[in-house]
Order: C-alpha cells, then structure tokens, then sequence
C-alpha cells in the first residue's frame, strides 16, 4: 500500500478544482427556481384578474410546477456532485444487514475496539452511525448533541408520523407527560391508535422503542445541549451503544446515544501512508426504525465514494436474499452513473462460517450477480472481518489502489451525470418559455402600442401645461417687484437680534465689557491688542447669528421642491412615494433609471433640482463677510485713522470711549450686513426660477423626452392609468410583466457563463469545458 497516499491525496486536490464551476452552476439552477416561483406568482396573478384571463390562457400548457420539479433535480444533482467533489477525504461506507459483521470489519479497517465500535451477539449493539477519520496526530471523537427541539423534530416526529399517532410531541415535557400529544388521528384518540398497534410486526418494535424514550428520558435529558462535546475514545462506548439488557434493578436503562446526532473519531488507521481517509458507518439496513432506507440512500449518495456491502454466511443466510438484492439495489441506486464495479464490493464476512456457506454464497452471487462469472459485473472479497492484517491487505490496500486509479472516471462520470441532467432540464425550460414568448407575442395588439404612445404623448402634455404654470410663478417671484414679507420679516428679525446683542454689550452689559477692557488695557499698557482681539471676536459673533437665516432658506428649498411635485400633474405624481419632497423626488428619478426600459435624461433632470443650494454658507456668507470688513482692524485702509479711533487712555473714561468706538463699528457693520440680507429674497428667487426653467426644459423638451415617456407610460401603466383596470392598456401591462418574467428566465438559461459542455478524464483528472447554450 505503500505510496498510493499521494495518489490519493492528488486526486483530491484535483477534485477540488472543480468546485467553482459547478458552483456556478448551482447558483445558476438556484436563480432559476427563484425566477419559476415568482413565474408562477404572476401567472396566479393573471388568472385572478379578468384582464389577465388573455395572458393567463396563451399560458395554460405551460406546467411551471413540472419545470420547477426538472429545475429542482438538476440542482440536486449538481449538489450531490459538489458534496462528493468539495470532501477533503476519501470515504468508504460499509454497509449491510444487521448481525452480519459491520462493526467486526469497521474495527480492523480503522484500528479500533469494542469500546468505539460496540459488536456483540444477538441483538444490535451499535446505537449511534460513526464517521472516522484517518489521522496520525489525533485519537479522540468529537459528539455533536441534539438539542431538544431536534431531539423532538428529527427523533421523535419520524416516530409519530410512521406510527400515524399524531403530529409529535412539541417538546419534551409533552413526550414526558404522555407517548404522543392530546391530539387525534382519523377521529381516534392517540391512546386507542397505541393500542391498536399492539402486535403488530413491523409497528409494535417502534412503539416499543417510544416507550423507552420516554422511560429513560431521565438518563439523557440533560445531554440535549445542541453543542458539540469532546469525548476521549476509551469513554466512547457509553455514548454510542445500547444499554445491557435489563439487570433486574428497575432503574431506567441510561441511553445517552439518544443525544447524540453525530460521532466524528479520529484515529490512526492501520496504515502506513499518509492518506486523506474516512469511514463511515452506514445506518443499518433490516432495523425497525422510521424511513431506515431512505436514510441509508442518502448516506450512499452524500457521503461515500466507495461502499463494502458486508454479508455472512450462515446456516440460514448462506444465498443471495431478497434483502440483500434491495440493498444492492439502493447501492446502484446511489452510484448513478458510475459503474457498480468501481463503486462497491461485497465483503463476504467468512469469520466463524463453515466453508460448505462460504462456498454456497460465492455459486449464488457469481449465478445471480455475475452471470456465471466470477468478478463480471461485482467484485467479491472473502475475509475474516475479524483478523485485522488480512482486512488490511485484502480489503483496505484493494481499495484503496482502486480508487486511486477509477475516483477520476467516478468523478467524470458523476458530474457529467450532473450536466446531463442540468441540459436537459435547461432544454426543456428554454423550449417551454420560447413557447410561452411566442404564444403571448400573439395577443400583442398594434392597438395596445398605439394606445400606448397616445396616453404618453397625453401624459406629457399635462404635465407640460403644470411645469410651465410652476415655472412662470417662480418667474414672478423673482421680478424686482415682488415684495417677499415673510423674508423680510425674518431678515428684520435676524438684524434685530443681532443689534440687540450688541446694545447689551456684546452679551455680557457694557460695565463687564469696558471693566474687562480696562483690565486688559492695563495689563498690556495698550488699548490696540484688546480692541483687536474684540474686533476679531464681533466679526465672527455677527457672522454666525446672521446664519440664523439658514431656516428661511432651507424652507424656500422644500417649498420649491413641494411644489414641483405638484406641478408634475396628478398623474405623473402617483409614482411619487413619501411625505418627505426631496425623498420623494429622489425616489422618482431612481425609479425612471431603474424601470425595465431605463429614463436616464428624465432621471438627470430632477438630480439638476435636487442639487439646488440656497443654504447661508454658499449664497449668503460671501457677500455678509464683505460687509464685514469694516470691523478688520486695517479694513479703513488708513491705518492712523483707525489707531487713533482705537487709541483710549488706559482710564475708565477710555474704556467707556473704546466701547462707545467698537460699538459704532459693530452697529455699521451689522447695517451693512442687513441690507445684503435684504436684498436676498431677489437672489435666491432668481436662482430658484433658473432651476425649474432649466428642469423644465429638459424634462419636456430634450431629445429624449418624447421617447422617455413613452417609456415610463409602458412600465407604470398599472399606477398611471389604474381607472382603466379593465382595459387594453392593463391587460397588456399584465402580459408584459409575464413576458419580462419570461424573458429574464430565458437569459438567465443562456448565460454563457455558467453553461457547461463536457467533463472529460485526461490523466486521470476530470476536467470541466465550457461553452455558451445556443438558443
């Protein structure tokens, strides 16, 4: 066995590489059922409407369901693949009846005992599945616990819904009070329906199970954490094997198997290479557990690339049975395309059997299964399941070099299963739309577009003759005439704030202004450094009150925009969404950019108004910090004027003469700032007036206009026009959301992107091409 690890472990990596692309498959497939679902929503849509009856008939042959169904198996599929391809090990399962040696051959392929892998004679002993891993650092097993919901959900409900009891418990203290729920089945109480399954064969072993649930629940409630524990591997056996047979005692047997939901060990295998390998142990055919086949078919499908179905052959189980015939079966089931041969072996558990069996077992497979040749169509191992050196050399070494050389082709012949399926789903979905497409391109009507560009080219006129009303007020605002009294009342009442602070001393009183001033004066044996100093801090003082301002100019920007949206017509006005103007302007042009046939010019004309600045800082505040000027201490250019002005004995008197001189300043500076403020309504009515008429123009008039709202009168029709409901123009607009549906489901199904041609095997790697669908 020497040197196949590296064989092996290439193969992974190679594998690998080819999760990507079917990855993108997947989200491919993924997309495409969303897009049936909601295919289906609309058509649902249509056959409720009376005006939807004409799209909803052209689409009664369309089966969305049975479309979805083939979408829904080629994802499947494409998943399984991943699942196989994305593993990081190599896994063999072991399958087979119960009592036929399983836990035997997983001990000597993995190296570990009955405290791992309980066995036993006569009843099973193995109560928890277990997944080992090969590992040369590790010896330990990690225990993921149910939580009590899916300890109730997974263990319990399968239990109820088999035995046709009731829905299942809800949760542990309704399973503790009594076996199932207070509910009924058919009419019969849950009590009477136990009783009913009393004795029967295949039934009455579950309901006993139940029972002991219930009974020992006391020994494995506290382990429902849902979390995931540690667990040395000599410790493992009470976590993973039934209890002994009742000794008598009357205490509840401890089954803390119960809370676990799964076992993942990790061991060195008897092996010298280092090799990415897993075990795993099937769930056990011939149990009377719920949907025991189906669980077994997944693990086939989901988790093993290799399977040994073990049989033994005894006195009365020494010819291929039934039984055995159903679980080769699901195995060939689960291998899909690939060959039987390179998926399974049957590992024929010769320990303790007389050779008369042996021999009467391998005549029966090779005549059933063989066609009268050894090894034809399934190869056969005989083994002692318990002697661990010949499993090691005749199983596991086989195996293993088998795979090496044939997981390519499994893994070409999956995938290419997998694509096969996908372009084949793909065809049938693509023809099925291309069908709809045509069958709905018939009830098309040239009246329908005519009707159409009439109620477009009725829509902009409207709202033509609302903007150029809007417009022309905007106009007359801005007319030198025009006498804004809220304005100036607001302007008057701003310049008289700020008189006021000065009058009062520049907000501390005139005798802690000129004390302050004389102390300063005296400290620096100068009057200019202070009488600088309050310049600098009035200039600023004055400039940040007349900034109280903004609120008027920020309301003269939502009165513009409230007002735009009432001169773009009741109409046009339904797509608008909100209270808020400029949201709700917003929310329009991002609407006419993302409608199915984008508005982009439509668009860029309300951005133009929305961008519309009349703030303090940007219209106001250059012109105010020029009238400002006066109170820099050089504003006068005559620098000696202004030094004498400033320059005040270093006496009271002086302080109250510096006072009276900066207060004058402040006062004519504050003046002059007034009367720009005043003569502002005039500005911010001109810039407002060139917004809209620039909107306007735009919005009507560019080249794009006409053909814009032929645009947006096709793909809002529903809320423009909702009171013809029952007319042409919405029963088309029904049709046209059915064919958008359609036609991006269709482009979605020819996405070169994702579609893929072949998977081909070249030195022993499967390879993945690509190539656009053609359609």
């Amino acid at each position: 066995m020497h040197g196949v690890g590296d064989r092996i472990n290439a193969v992974i990596e190679a594998r690998r590489a080819q999760v990507p692309v079917i990855e993108r498959e997947i989200s491919q497939w993924e997309r495409v059922l969303r897009m049936l679902d909601d295919l289906a929503a609309t058509i649902r849509e249509c056959e409720a409407a009376e005006e939807g009856q004409a799209a909803a008939d052209a689409l009664a042959g369309m089966d969305v369901a049975a479309l979805s169904a083939q979408a829904a198996g080629a994802l499947g599929a494409l998943t399984a693949v991943r699942a196989k391809v994305g593993r990081r090990t190599v896994n063999i399962g072991v399958s087979g009846r119960a009592r036929n040696g399983k836990s035997t051959l997983l001990q000597s392929l993995s190296g570990l005992s009955d405290e791992q892998i309980p066995t036993g004679r006569g009843q099973p002993v193995t109560a928890v599945r277990s997944r080992i891993h090969h590992s040369v650092s590790r010896a330990d097993a990690q225990l993921t616990m149910h939580s009590e919901q899916s300890f109730c959900d997974e263990v319990l409900g399968p239990y109820h819904a088999v035995l046709g009891l009731s829905s299942g418990p809800r949760s542990l203290d309704e399973f503790a009070a009594h076996l199932v729920g207070d509910g009924t089945e058919n009419g019969m109480p849950d009590e009477s329906r136990e009783n009913g399954l009393r004795g029967h064969p295949q039934f009455a072993p579950m309901l006993a199970r139940l029972r002991e649930m219930r009974e020992s629940l006391g020994t494995f409630r506290g382990h429902l954490t849902g979390g995931v524990r540690q667990a040395d591997l000599a410790d493992l056996r009470g976590w993973v094997s039934y209890p002994p047979p009742d000794d008598g005692s009357g205490a509840a047997p401890d089954r803390r198997y119960l809370a676990v939901r799964d076992v993942l060990i990790h061991c060195p295998f008897p092996i010298e290479d280092v090799v990415a390998l897993g075990l795993v142990d099937l769930p056990g055919l011939g149990e009377l557990v719920p949907h025991a086949e189906e669980h077994h078919l997944a693990g086939l499908e989901n988790e093993v690339d290799f399977v040994l179905m073990v049989k033994r052959p005894t006195d009365t189980g020494a010819l291929w049975s039934v039984e055995d015939a159903q679980a080769l079966e699901l195995v060939r089931r689960a291998g899909g395309a690939v060959a039987v041969r390179d998926f399974m072996a049957i590992v024929v558990n010769t320990g303790g059997c007389d050779q008369v069996n042996i021999d009467a077992l391998n005549a029966d497979i090779d005549k059933r299964l063989n066609e009268g040749v050894q090894g034809r169509f399934h190869n056969v191992i005989n083994v002692d399941g318990a002697d661990r050196a010949e499993v090691r050399t005749r199983v596991l070494a086989g195996v293993l070099d088998h795979l090496a050389t044939a997981l390519p082709r499994m893994d070409a012949a999956s995938i290419g299963r997998a694509l096969e399926v996908g372009a084949a789903a793909r065809r049938d979905v693509l023809a099925a739309v291309e069908d709809a497409l045509a069958r709905l391109r018939s009830i098309m009507t040239p009246t329908a577009t005519e009707e159409l560009i009439a109620r477009a080219e009725a829509l902009r006129l409207e709202v033509a003759e609302s903007l150029q009303a809007w417009v022309d007020e905007l106009r007359r605002r801005a007319d030198e005439g025009y006498e804004d009294e809220e304005f100036h009342a607001r302007v008057t009442e701003v310049a008289d704030d700020v008189r006021a602070w000065i009058l009062d001393g520049f907000g501390e009183g005139e005798e802690a202004w000129t004390g302050r001033a004389l102390g300063q004066m005296r400290l620096h044996k100068s009057s200019a450094s202070f009488a600088e100093g309050a310049l600098n801090g009035i200039r600023v003082e004055v400039s940040r009150r007349f900034s109280a301002i903004d609120d008027l100019l920020a309301r003269r920007r939502e009165r513009f925009w409230g007002e735009l949206i009432d001169a773009l017509g009741p109409r046009l006005g339904r797509l608008l969404e909100g209270d808020d103007p400029q949201r709700a302007l917003q929310g329009l042009a991002e609407r006419f950019r993302e409608s199915p046939e984008p508005c982009p010019v439509l668009g860029e004309s309300l951005d133009l108004v929305l961008d519309v600045r009349l703030d303090y800082r940007t219209r106001v505040l250059p012109k105010v910090r020029r009238a400002l000027e006066v109170l820099l201490p050089q504003s006068r250019g005559d620098a000696a004027e202004l030094a004498a002005m400033l320059a005040v004995p270093r006496t009271p008197e002086g302080a109250a003469e510096l006072f009276v001189a900066v207060s004058q300043l402040a006062r004519q500076a504050a003046y002059d700032a007034g009367k720009v403020l005043a003569g502002e309504p005039n500005v911010s009515a001109a810039v407002l007036h060139a917004y809209g008429e620039q909107f306007e123009d735009t919005f009507i008039r560019s080249a794009a206009s006409e053909t814009e709202f032929r645009r947006i009168a096709e793909a809002f029709r529903d809320q423009l026009w909702d009171e013809h409901a029952a007319g042409a123009a919405t029963a088309t607009a029904r049709v046209q959301r059915v064919r958008v549906a359609l036609t991006r489901l269709r482009q979605t199904l020819r996405d070169p992107a994702t579609s893929t041609q072949a998977v081909t095997t070249t030195h022993g790697t499967a390879t993945i091409t690509h190539g656009g669908t053609q359609g």
